[in-house]
């Protein structure tokens, strides 16, 4: 027993970024989300903002041109979507209740995974992902106009309140700004650690190719 504590006490915890309120935030609005085939809706939207993206997971569609409708109806398209959203609901499952270096282990085995699969997104195609993640899993639960005004809100700072059509237009409006600074916190965590087990994995390689073979 003695042996055990030692262990975990020497393996630093990493602190969790997110406060007890943005925890919750994130939880309620990815309630409302994953009803929604959010998986879906970030993967078509990734793919729409850059088609690489179809490459990167391996989607082949019939025809020369990416077509949206044939999109969806492709089976690795389905797949690929069913485990982002696995993927997030086990994240997000995991806040508050496990050690929050099992969500930092997840994303940075997805990075390793990625390196071997040959799959190398680049700065500017990770800061579309974190970005189309967050912007689609906090459109929230009304109206698209309701949704783009709350998110004019949340960029004024301390104008939330004041706002003459808040509360009309969108009842969580609160609820879905702190979500959204939730959210970005929380996908800033999962592509840094992506990045890190791509890097490690890539650099783990180098050094086992450089080493020299000796033989007996």
């Amino acid at each position: 027993m003695g042996q055990v504590l030692a262990i975990c006490a020497k393996k630093k915890e990493p602190v969790n970024e997110l406060t007890d309120e943005e925890v919750t935030a994130v939880r309620n609005v990815w309630i409302r989300a994953k009803t929604e085939d959010i998986g879906k809706k970030i993967l078509l939207t990734l793919i729409e903002k850059r088609p690489k993206f179809a490459e990167y997971f391996g989607i082949h569609c019939t025809g020369d041109k990416l077509d949206m409708d044939s999109l969806k109806e492709c089976k690795e398209f389905h797949l690929q979507a069913h485990r982002i959203q696995n993927f997030l609901d086990t994240a997000v499952g995991s806040l508050g209740y496990c050690p929050v270096s099992s969500i930092y282990d997840m994303a940075h085995r997805i990075g390793q995974i990625h390196f071997y699969r040959g799959v190398n997104f680049g700065a500017d195609n990770w800061l579309v992902f974190k970005r189309v993640t967050v912007d689609q899993v906090t459109k929230g639960v009304t109206s698209t106009q309701a949704s783009q005004a709350n998110i004019m809100e949340c960029s004024k700072e301390g104008e939330a309140d004041t706002h003459p059509l808040s509360d009309l237009q969108n009842p969580f409006s609160g609820e879905n700004c702190l979500a959204r600074l939730g959210w970005n916190k929380l996908m800033t965590v999962i592509v840094r650690e992506m990045k890190r087990g791509f890097l490690e994995e890539a650099m783990r390689n180098c050094r086992e190719e450089a080493e020299p073979t000796y033989q007996g």
